[in-house]
């Protein structure tokens, strides 16, 4: 039987790759896809908005004394979803910039299991599994274009619906939003692939993520996710450590609830609000332990003491040690990024064959270690706002510094922790070798 072949007849391999013929072509379909994939974006940001609105129309609805309208409750909560992202919102008389890092996660979350519909969905990519033979068709496997076009959704409707918020009496400052806006989705995307990266159930992201493994220098395949290992460790040690300040300091911080006097509604709102900001005070916590400190307006805490100065009514801040010098030896605290140094220099060392070379376990270390400096920047930056004018501009901690100072001390323990194993390791070869 012979089988003819009409030139326009499309192919599905690509002879330049090796892959799927031009996979990026915008027929009807594809357009309809990706305008459906941006849509479910614009609709992550619709439910995110309600998650924020029904706690605070709640909340509105049960405080007799407030004067707000609907409408302006309708408004702080699309500025409570603006300050998730790391807008700034801007109030009578102050400019506030403050992301609870718990509500951005609640937003990442609804974004994850979106994207998760996205990526997946597609029949079409799924019924066969695609031979990869570039970056191309495997950010086509990957479902890229429908992810792009479920980020720039994402973005495009959040602007939109913030630009209503100009309209109330605290606008939010819409280029402000932007990162946040294209960080959320994104943030959710990655956690898609990564999941799939290690659960293996849909054959053509799998194959699309085995080349794109394939063709990842060793040291970042190996680094990164020592990397991610050792920020949550650092993450619960910083967990474990609010919690332990919070426990010594808790008579003041139940003092600062009864000078507030705010009502149970009132002090209901205040207490979930800080439990929201509680990853933010695991990050300065952790910035405390490196060293580089913490700031809230005027208040400086280090490893040597704490300046006196003004602090937002928050009770949970009664939790700051008192103005003057701290005990000595507090700045023990660096072990904890010294051990995860450790850490990392074991798991650089487990990750390398026994006659590889120092310097190339030495390149996994350094790579986590700057991975970790990378992570840190990025949560010092989330984790910061502050209120200005005013003496409260910095809230949090200086992102550079903690990033710096953490990718430093880890770095170094993670190079010494190689050296002294390599060593070791190398040392009975060498007595063999000289016995004979």
């Amino acid at each position: 039987m012979t089988v003819l072949h009409s030139p326009d007849a499309p192919t599905d391999r690509d002879p330049a790759e090796g892959g799927l013929t031009n996979p990026g072509a915008l027929t009807l379909g594809r357009i309809a896809e990706l305008l459906m994939a941006a849509l479910a974006g614009a609709v992550c940001v619709v439910l995110g908005i309600l998650a924020v609105a029904v706690p605070t129309l709640g909340s509105w609805a049960a405080e007799e004394r407030s004067t707000s309208t609907f409408w302006q409750t309708m408004g702080v909560s699309i500025d409570l979803w603006a300050l998730a992202h790391r807008a700034e919102v801007r109030a009578p008389g102050a400019d506030v910039i403050f992301a609870p890092l718990l509500l951005t996660a609640v937003m990442v979350g609804i974004c994850w299991y979106a994207a998760r519909q996205v990526v997946f969905n597609r029949e079409h990519l799924m019924a066969r599994v695609p031979r990869i033979g570039g970056w191309r068709s495997a950010w086509h496997a990957l479902g890229g274009q429908e992810a792009t076009a479920f980020v720039l959704g994402y973005l495009l409707a959040g602007l939109l619906l913030a630009h209503t918020a100009s309209f109330g009496i605290a606008p939010v400052w819409l280029p402000s939003l932007v990162p946040g806006a294209l960080l959320v989705p994104l943030v959710a995307v990655v956690l898609v692939w990564w999941g799939e990266h290690r659960r293996d159930e849909h054959p053509g992201v799998d194959a699309a993520l085995r080349w794109m493994e394939a063709h990842t220098p060793a040291m970042v395949r190996r680094g990164v996710p020592a990397a991610v290992q050792t920020m949550t460790g650092l993450m619960l040690a910083s967990f474990l450590a609010v919690l332990v300040l919070l426990l010594l300091r808790g008579d003041r911080v139940l003092e600062l609830y009864d000078a507030l006097d705010a009502g149970i509604v009132g002090a209901s709102v205040l207490t979930l609000a800080q439990l929201l900001a509680l990853p933010n005070f695991m990050v300065w916590a952790l910035s405390w332990m490196t060293g580089a400190g913490l700031q809230v307006g005027t208040v400086e805490v280090t490893w040597t003491g704490s300046t006196a100065g003004d602090l937002p009514l928050l009770p949970a801040l009664g939790a700051l040690p008192e103005p003057g010098a701290l005990p000595e030896g507090l700045w023990l605290a660096v072990v904890v990024p010294v051990l995860a140094g450790i850490w990392i220099g074991v798991r650089a060392m487990r990750a390398s064959s026994r006659l590889a070379s120092w310097w190339s376990k030495t390149k996994i270390a350094l790579t986590a270690a700057a991975t970790l400096g990378i992570m840190a920047l990025l949560l010092g930056w989330l984790a910061t706002g502050g209120l200005t004018p005013g003496l409260l501009g910095t809230v949090g901690l200086v992102p550079w510094l903690l990033a710096g100072l953490l990718a430093l001390e880890v770095g170094v323990a993670a190079v010494v922790t190689v050296t002294v194993l390599h060593h070791a390791r190398a040392m009975p070869r060498r007595l063999r070798g000289s016995s004979r």
